[in-house]
């Protein structure tokens, strides 16, 4: 841990009402606070009145430098027209960035961003405000930063694990989960770390220590109880914690952050890294290698296009038959068959047809039923102007889908869920937007998506995803994104147990008494277990 020995001045970008400023002033030393300048930015005159009026009730409260206005402003893009306000660099940066995504920042402002800062993909400000912090900050200057969490696995933390590679010896990351330490919505994390002098080599290695917490739904026998989350982080040890009744898991290691960017960093304990590496060990392939991952189709006006109910609209508005296509929703997932237990089938008017081998807009009769639905919500649907702007029609689906692939076996799967509920569907169906959906590469071997259907509901592949792709949400549910599944790993095809896995599976998509199907799950299960070599090779026959 670096030390200063002369004058310190400590940072905090967004104050807002001073939360972390004040914090800071009321725990620092006497004999720190003599040598220290306390520097705030905020951009909002009411929180910057609470922030001035907070500090000036600190006893003894160390001198603080307030500055109104967008920390952001104070950043040099090195254009001979910048005009950078005056800021000397710091030693210190404490700070909670605003966390506001490309959508709600507009589309101009999020470019105006990326270009400053040199960002790349879908911006969100948080990034901005790293760049900006890191630009600030001296070189051994310590920085300590809540954030989101999202930037450790998700494809659009890249740019954000690169640059903190880049810049950074990182000291520590904390994910918080969701333990609702805070009140912001996002699942929080905590970074702390030293500002390099030299930046980090692409190829240069690179590990950090981690603390991991997140709520549990195991019985409280032999949890410890502690006053607060805090509380149990301080001297940190892994284990089960409880507090005012509600139950927290604890893991330390260390996050080895490889160096593509692309690849999540992921939180193993010692015995946690060993496990993946065995299992590792007996992959013949991944899903990516042999099958297509695709989100289903996205309308952006649900309400318009998607319903239950089409029979209660007038018949002269009543879409025909033809164009309202069976439609799998977030409503259909459960294991190895869709459910069908929420009543009527969601039928999708869908807007686009073949011709020629291409997609295109269906252009409907003037007479047509479904011509007159979408004339009757026109104003909704070009209210949509990005579908207008980017040259579609206006009545289009915005991320339609490729017609061509529904009538194909396909797994489907939805994207936020407690369990795994992946599922097999041959009736030809297009999938929601929530859901996303599988078709093998060979669309004559369904073979193998029998295999990919039994190892992604498998137990040992719940706990693969846990370890690898640690994008959990509150209530313990989880996502389940392009971008991992596609990872998810294989067992050679042609192994005994997963000739065998394939006939369970089979079984388990068709069969209609369900009296035997917890005996086959779990059948399957084990053999998904020994087909990576995790288990005995003993060979058992059900079904």
């Amino acid at each position: 841990m670096p030390r200063f020995d002369g004058p310190i001045r400590i940072l905090d970008p967004a104050c807002g009402d001073g939360n972390l400023l004040v914090a800071v002033a009321e725990a620092m030393p006497t004999s720190v606070r003599r040598r220290c300048t306390l520097v705030g930015i905020e951009d909002d005159l009411a929180s910057f009145d609470v922030l001035t009026r907070r500090l000036s009730d600190v006893k003894n409260c160390p001198p603080a430098d307030l500055k109104m206005g967008d920390f952001l402003d104070y950043i040099d893009d090195g254009t001979m027209f910048s005009s950078a306000l005056q800021l000397d660099p710091v030693d210190v940066i404490i700070a909670n960035p605003p966390y506001v995504r490309t959508q709600v920042l507009g589309a101009q402002r999020a470019q105006q961003l990326a270009t400053k800062f040199d960002l790349e993909g879908r911006v969100d400000l948080y990034q901005a405000f790293l760049v900006a912090m890191a630009e600030t900050l001296r070189p051994g200057g310590i920085l300590g930063v809540i954030t989101s969490n999202r930037f450790l696995t998700t494809k659009t933390g890249a740019s954000t694990r690169r640059f903190l590679r880049r810049q950074f010896d990182l000291l520590e990351i904390v994910d918080l989960g969701d333990t609702k330490l805070f009140e912001a919505a996002v699942l929080p994390a905590l970074i702390f770390a030293v500002r390099r002098e030299v930046p980090r080599d692409s190829t240069e290695p690179m590990s950090t220590a981690f603390i991991r917490v997140y709520s549990s739904i195991t019985d409280d026998e032999g949890a410890t109880p502690v006053p607060s989350i805090p509380a149990a982080l301080v001297e940190p040890k892994d284990g089960r914690y409880r507090v005012n009744g509600t139950l927290f898991e604890v893991a330390t290691g260390q996050i080895i952050a490889p160096s593509e960017a692309a690849q999540p960093w992921t939180m193993h304990t010692t015995d946690e890294s060993k496990w993946v590496a065995a299992l590792e060990k007996n992959i013949k392939c991944r899903i990516a290698d042999v099958a297509k991952v695709r989100v289903g189709i996205k309308t952006t006006a649900d309400k318009v296009f998607i319903r239950d109910d089409w029979s209660v609209v007038p018949d002269e508005l009543r879409p025909e038959a033809r164009y309202l296509r069976p439609l799998l929703s977030q409503r259909n997932a459960a294991r190895w068959r869709p459910s069908k237990e929420d009543g009527n089938l969601l039928r999708v008017l869908y807007t686009h047809e073949l011709r020629n081998n291409k997609r295109q807009a269906i252009h409907f009769p003037d007479d047509s039923a479904a011509w007159r639905y979408l004339l009757h919500h026109r104003k909704r649907l070009e209210s949509r102007r990005y579908v207008i702007n980017a040259g579609r029609l206006w009545y289009e689906i915005w991320v339609p889908q490729d017609p061509s692939a529904w009538v194909r076996p396909k797994v489907v799967f939805p994207d936020i869920s407690p369990e795994a509920r992946f599922f097999f569907d041959r009736g030809g169906s297009i999938v929601d937007g929530n859901c996303y959906w599988i078709t093998t590469k060979d669309p004559d071997d369904e073979d193998m998506l029998m295999l990919i259907l039994g190892v992604a509901n498998s137990s040992t592949m719940s706990r693969y995803h846990e370890l690898c792709f640690q994008n959990r949400l509150y209530a313990q549910r989880r996502r389940y994104l392009t971008q991992y599944v596609q990872r998810y790993p294989l067992p050679d095809p042609q192994l005994p147990e997963s000739r065998e896995i394939i006939r369970l599976v089979r079984t388990l998509t068709t069969q209609t008494d369900e009296t035997d199907t917890a005996t086959i799950e779990s059948e399957v299960d084990r053999l998904v277990e020994m087909a990576f070599g995790m288990g005995e090779r003993v060979m058992n026959s059900v079904g």
